[in-house]
């Protein structure tokens, strides 16, 4: 039998999908990092609650200020992440924690001085008071270890769901997809971690904290493709792609902070995979594990959505050879 070339309402079904995830790529990264501008980035300020109220009316909302009595105390409320930094007036002085999000940092340095040139004063003295590590003084290494995480997780999943018979609707089946993930988050994220602190001395005497980090991002990621593929079929991974890559990475805050985006990222950012991984990985490496409960609930939120999809739909999946077959049928109309 000669195999029948593919019609042209075929290869434009297969392509529809790949424009409107390319589209969405573009707007959504270039939407995130065209303009990075603060917005109510939290500020102690140590000084009398007027200067705060002066500064939480800058044009735009740049600041969300709040009143402290002493420079301790400012200083405690970064260590807990409460606050990106500090100010106090009476010594011209700009406290900034690098490491909680370096564009933060320069971000609050100009607005700033801005003031201060306005106000014809001499520039703020800033004192960085956690600094970036000399191997990653950009802070870029969490970021895209989180994209390594996620990517595994949800190729993963992709992958495992090829295995075994189509449409199957057995419980067993994804109660073992979920297992297979589980060992696959452990093994996967212990690798991970130790390849990169071997080979780039990144991840330095946190490794234990940063493996259970990434087991948990990994299984997060992958149970929560594994529920929404059962769910959505083929267009599972599609959706996972677009909610997950394009969508939860622009807006996770690695590259700039959440403050520093529009609002929808601004919004959304820490209710995704990503961006509570950022936030998560940052306060094990930087801050002492500061507010580490919310990003946590995030991970493992998804990953009880997806294992309960999961069980709920038996882990069905559509093998390749159905997703061509249905795709042919509809070209066929």
């Amino acid at each position: 039998m000669a195999n029948t070339p593919p019609t042209s309402k075929a290869v434009a079904i297969v392509l529809v999908p790949a424009l409107v995830l390319m589209l969405a790529f573009a707007f959504f990264y270039v939407g995130a990092f065209h303009d990075p501008t603060p917005h109510h980035v939290r500020v102690a300020i140590v000084g009398p609650p007027a200067v705060a109220a002066q500064l939480n009316r800058l044009p735009g909302g740049a600041l969300d200020a709040r009143q402290t009595s002493s420079r301790a105390d400012a200083l405690s409320q970064i260590n807990d992440r409460e606050v990106y930094g500090a100010y106090e007036p009476a010594a011209n002085r700009l406290f900034v924690a690098s490491a909680a999000n370096r564009a933060t940092a320069v971000a609050l340095e100009a607005t700033f001085n801005r003031i201060a040139a306005a106000q014809h004063r001499a520039a703020v003295q800033v004192t960085d008071v956690k600094p970036l590590p000399p191997k990653d003084p950009n802070g870029t290494a969490a970021f895209y270890a989180v994209i390594a995480w996620m990517f595994g997780g949800y190729i993963g999943a992709t992958l495992i769901g090829l295995i075994g018979s189509p449409r199957s609707s057995s419980r067993q089946r994804a109660t073992a997809r979920m297992g297979a993930l589980a060992g696959f988050g452990i093994v996967g994220g212990i690798l991970s971690v130790v390849m990169l602190r071997a080979a780039f001395d990144v991840f330095s005497g946190h490794v234990v904290a940063l493996c259970a980090i990434a087991a948990l991002t990994i299984f997060a990621s992958g149970a929560a493709t594994a529920g929404i593929q059962a769910a959505a079929g083929p267009a599972g991974t599609g959706l996972v792609i677009l909610v997950f890559v394009i969508l939860g990475n622009s807006a996770s805050g690695g590259p700039f902070a959440r403050p520093l985006l529009p609002g929808l990222w601004r919004t959304i950012g820490g209710v995704l995979p990503p961006g509570a991984s950022v936030d998560l990985t940052r306060s094990a490496l930087f801050f002492d594990g500061a507010r580490i409960t919310g990003p946590i609930l995030v991970l493992v939120g998804w990953a009880v959505f997806g294992a309960l999809l999961a069980f709920a739909l038996g882990g069905r999946i559509m093998d390749p050879a159905d997703t061509e077959a249905a795709a042919a049928a509809g070209a066929a109309v």
